[in-house]
């Protein structure tokens, strides 16, 4: 019935073993520091284990402070997040499984409360919704150091051997 789900598929230059994804969502089982845990490795191992061919991780931060969304989502901004990243990565693989990291820049959707400091957004405009208050407006030049930061998260995430990332554009997130 469902022959082309359980079929090979494949994602630019990836194969995978079925076109089974489990899509992000946020499980919030990392450290705080967004460092890898016993908790969400196998919360991921679990998935891969049950057959999916290709899982996208929860919303991985490229920054601290303003760049924090969720209090223990993962991070991939340090240089020592790429070996917190492989194991990750390490534990999905040994079942043939793919592996994309979701990045991710909450921009004005950030709180205070858990990001420490303001939200920052193109605008100066508030999200109603969020309760973050009025965003600092970003320069063109800071625009341009968060798509560098993007970039370097990217860096960071297949450096761990990740096969891929997703970059997270909805909810007035920065890309």
């Amino acid at each position: 019935m469902y022959i082309r789900l359980q079929s090979e598929g494949t994602i630019g230059r990836l194969t995978l073993a079925n076109r089974v994804v489990m899509p992000a969502m946020g499980v919030n089982l990392a450290s705080p520091d967004g460092g890898v845990t016993e908790d969400i490795i196998a919360f991921y191992e679990a998935r891969a284990r049950g057959g999916a061919g290709l899982i996208i991780s929860e919303i991985t931060r490229i920054e601290g402070g303003a760049g924090i969304s969720e209090p223990c989502q993962l991070a991939a901004y340090r240089p020592s997040d790429i070996g917190e990243l492989q194991r990750l990565v390490d534990a999905v693989h040994k079942y043939e499984t793919g592996i994309f990291i979701q990045l991710q820049h909450p921009g004005r959707e950030a709180s205070p409360a858990i990001a420490g400091e303001r939200p920052v957004a193109p605008s100066p405009v508030a999200n109603p919704l969020s309760g973050g208050g009025v965003p600092r407006e970003l320069s063109l030049e800071e625009c341009g150091t968060l798509a560098q930061k993007f970039a370097g998260a990217a860096q960071i995430a297949m450096a761990a051997g990740a096969d891929g990332v997703e970059l997270h554009g909805a909810h007035g997130y920065l890309i």
